[in-house]
């Protein structure tokens, strides 16, 4: 608390000779706040507020009326500004329900879930059912825990709409995945069968996580992730056990999709040097996909790696991953998407993304992230240097294209590599039909 006061001191001193400065006195509002002196800070930020309605600062003084028990105060801070952040909705539902309004609570929360499940709050949702507000029920996500398998539930929200672009991927995913799950009764018919293995694969930071969210958005099925560090243990045996259990808790909760992140971790080619604990782990997913001792109707295994050349020649046979998609950096229209995505909370001006996204050519997802928090960069030098806040424009984007470089080039390298000598079953063919373009 010593060290707190000393900070509050040397920000306050440093306010005396910039006065105008916003985020400086925003900064001194939380540091007061946090000690306590609540009243000291919410006067910084209402000062602040008389001359702009920014975002962070509505909602930093509508938390701070709201922690006094200040309700009505809260609510009405909440209304300063346009266009509430999630977090911003989130606080106002924790409003309504001290205001005693539980299904007005329950319809702020579920708004804030629809843009961040991230802030789903259990005890928030029971309090709320307790009240009689009813909640939206959305698809579950089971994640795995080595002891609670069927307990740890949450529940996604991206669907295709939240994919920008890779169209040509969206309708393979459909109809090997979705449709099949959707029209069980017509697949089969055709003798095809609900289920199965799909391999997703291609450079590191391009959404196969993301994609096959998306896919258990689309699908009305659980989705179990896969956490490969949990399924491990040191203990002969254990790990092969670990993931039975996890294959039968799919099986319980069928129809199901598990996804497996770095497949050829649990799954690597037994020939190259794999240990003795490797390979009966390799095994066991083997026979699980199979389904030696136990029904795998309507559990579908969606695997991902950016190494497929790594993977298990036995996981590729027929019944197992025996269907592949190439993952590609995202297109043009779906860097735009992303470059949306990421400026959308961030104050910019009027920004010619087109321009931006015919730069970025084989950039990653990642890569985009990593350009607009380069752009963001120079925002807050020249912020903190005049005082002001300053949008993030069109040039410092195109500045910050040139200071990032795609981390896929390394990838396509040796994907080249794979794709032209390695590739008599022509597995990697997208690959050369997309560097050829």
């Amino acid at each position: 608390m010593q060290e707190l006061q000393k900070n509050i001191a040397a920000v306050l001193e440093a306010l005396k000779f910039s006065p105008e400065n916003h985020p400086l006195k925003r900064h001194a509002a939380q540091l007061l706040i946090q000690a306590g002196r609540h009243e000291e800070g919410i006067r910084l930020l209402e000062e602040i507020l008389e001359k702009e309605s920014e975002p962070d600062t509505v909602h930093l003084l509508a938390q701070a009326w709201y922690d006094q028990g200040q309700f009505r105060k809260a609510e009405a801070c909440l209304q300063r500004t346009g266009e509430p952040t999630p977090q911003m909705r989130m606080l106002a539902a924790k409003i309504a329900l001290a205001l005693g309004d539980a299904q007005e609570a329950a319809d702020r929360y579920q708004e804030a879930l629809e843009e961040d499940p991230s802030l789903e709050d259990p005890e928030f949702q029971e309090e709320l059912q307790q009240q009689g507000a009813k909640v939206k029920a959305r698809l579950k996500v089971l994640e795995f825990r080595k002891n609670a398998l069927d307990e740890d539930v949450e529940r996604p929200t991206l669907t295709f709409q939240d994919v920008g672009g890779l169209e040509k991927l969206k309708e393979n995913i459909r109809m090997n995945i979705i449709y099949p799950f959707q029209n069980p009764d017509l697949f089969r018919s055709y003798g095809k069968k609900t289920g199965g293995g799909i391999l997703l694969y291609g450079p590191p930071g391009c959404g196969k996580t993301f994609i096959a969210r998306a896919t258990a958005g689309e699908c009305n099925a659980h989705f179990i992730s896969l956490d490969i560090h949990r399924i491990l243990d040191m203990y002969i045996g254990q790990s092969e056990k670990n993931l039975h259990e996890l294959f039968e808790t799919a099986r319980r909760h069928a129809p199901t999709i598990i996804f497996i992140d770095e497949l050829d971790a649990i799954g690597g080619a037994r020939q190259q040097g794999q240990s003795a604990h490797s390979r009966a782990l390799t095994n066991q997913l083997l026979n699980e996909l199979d389904g030696i001792h136990s029904d795998n109707r309507d559990i579908l295994v969606l695997g991902a790696t950016n190494t497929p050349w790594f993977v298990d020649s036995a996981l590729r046979r027929p019944g197992r991953f025996d269907r592949v998609l190439f993952v590609a950096p995202p297109d043009l229209e779906a860097r735009v998407e992303i470059l949306h995505i990421h400026l959308k909370e961030k104050p910019v001006e009027e920004i010619d993304y087109v321009k931006v996204a015919k730069k970025t050519d084989r950039f990653s997802g990642a890569d985009l992230r990593a350009v607009v928090d380069t752009a963001a960069d120079m925002a807050i030098r020249e912020a903190m240097k005049t005082g002001q806040k300053r949008p993030i424009t069109t040039s410092m984007l195109v500045q910050a294209v040139k200071e990032v470089k795609p981390s896929t080039l390394e990838w396509m390298s040796t994907a080249k590599n794979y794709a032209t000598y390695s590739n008599q079953a022509g597995t990697y063919d997208e690959i050369l039909e997309y560097l050829n373009k």
